[in-house]
């Protein structure tokens, strides 16, 4: 994975910036928001040869902002050798509900101060940014700001098969060192467990990365054999629609004359459960023939969708469901 295209520093760049047109401030800030608040285990092996791609080992997304880092002639080793994890003041970890991740860390400049960093995805965590960083300001970020980037920057990104990824920051700050909006008052001890929705909130965006997820040149003809044997092959996944479709159709999970569903988990909640709130097998009936991409999903979408396809009788013989995934 390689990110491609982002939205940093004010700007959307569809092609990466020379790095040199970046500030210092915004470049390191970018640095430390993905070198820490990542699995340490995620990091990239130099070639042996030149001219040869690194290494991806561990998680395939960090990786890939990984690379991003180094581009932009950060060192993400340099910054975890400074913030070693038994530094750290708390993590949230990735989890498909959040679909996002935080690192607290003790502030690097202020006595007492914190700063978190999140990470996720994009249209998720910037509903969360009330900030925005543009070179060493940090400006306000307003409804409007969100629905603009969302269209013009995150849209355009999906829409090409990009995963887009939102890396953010939030600082909390003793009482007698606030000097800014955008710092939260630090006052005694925080409750991680219990205040993790208005601990997440008031995020400051620092940029938005583009990563290309490119599919494997064998893909698309497993799928087509697939095909050829009866099979019908759908997509359940935690990406954007957009990102979904855009993939589902270079894979052949749909083509252009197809009669199909792409749908997100949200809606697929709605018109699967009765006024009950009960998934109604009725219901999920209408939806699964058609179904092809089911996106922005949790696990529990998958285990229902699988659950009540197995046990539909539409057709005489019922149906056989096969699930791979990681």
């Amino acid at each position: 994975m390689t990110v491609v295209q982002c939205y940093i520093n004010g700007k959307y760049y569809e092609n990466l910036p020379d790095p040199n047109e970046l500030p210092a401030v915004v470049r390191k800030m970018v640095d430390a928001g993905i070198s820490i608040n990542s699995n340490y285990a995620s990091k990239l092996e130099k070639p042996d040869k030149p001219n040869q791609l690194a290494t991806q080992l561990g998680n395939k997304t960090e990786c890939g902002l990984l690379g991003f880092v180094e581009y932009l002639g950060g060192n993400y080793t340099s910054t975890r050798d400074s913030h070693p994890t038994n530094t750290f003041v708390h993590v949230y970890t990735f989890n498909s509900g959040r679909k996002s991740m935080s690192t607290c860390i003790r502030h690097p400049t202020i006595p007492g101060a914190l700063r978190l960093f999140t990470k996720g995805a994009s249209e998720m965590v910037l509903n969360k940014c009330k900030y925005i960083m543009i070179g060493d300001k940090v400006k306000d970020f307003t409804h409007s700001d969100f629905n603009d980037i969302n269209k013009n920057v995150i849209e355009p990104m999906a829409s090409e098969g990009l995963r887009t990824i939102c890396v953010a920051y939030k600082d909390f700050v003793p009482p007698e060192h606030k000097k800014y909006d955008y710092e939260q008052v630090l006052k005694g001890d925080l409750n991680w467990d219990e205040d993790e929705a208005n601990l997440n909130n008031g995020l400051t965006c620092i940029c938005i990365c583009g990563i290309q997820d490119p599919v494997r040149p064998e893909v698309p003809e497993a799928i087509r054999k697939c095909k050829s044997a009866g099979i019908v092959v759908r997509m359940v996944t935690g990406d954007n629609v957009n990102t979904a479709r855009s993939i589902a159709r270079s894979c052949g999970i749909i083509g252009a004359n197809d009669d199909f569903l792409v749908l997100e988990g949200k809606e697929f909640n709605e018109r699967v459960k009765d006024e009950h709130g009960e998934v109604s097998q009725e219901r999920v009936d209408q939806i699964w023939p058609k179904l092809r991409v089911l996106a922005r999903s949790s696990p529990q979408d998958k285990y229902v969708l699988v659950k009540h396809i197995i046990s539909s009788k539409l057709n005489p013989n019922r149906e056989v469901v096969a699930v791979t995934g990681d």
